[in-house]
């Protein structure tokens, strides 16, 4: 039986496909409004990467925010995103 969690952190084909597509389009939003995370995801297109594979890699990084900011009961703050 496989673990539940991931230690590689991809993303992962089962599941909730509405969740997937859900957090795709948040992660399409979120490098759209925000510079640092455009220039990341631009950054991953230049290394060879994909549209769609690029934006995987913004979605996981939101996912990272999002879990930092609640975990550490934080407000968002631009100027602290890497």
């Amino acid at each position: 039986m496989p673990l539940l969690s991931d230690k590689n952190g991809r993303m992962v084909k089962h599941g909730s496909s509405a969740l997937r597509c859900v957090l795709m389009r948040c992660a399409d939003s979120f490098a759209l409004h925000n510079p640092v995370v455009y220039e990341y995801k631009l950054k991953k297109m230049n290394e060879g990467k994909f549209f769609r594979v690029a934006l995987s890699h913004v979605a996981k990084k939101l996912i990272r925010t999002i879990y930092t900011l609640e975990k550490n009961d934080l407000d968002f703050d631009q100027s602290k995103l890497r």
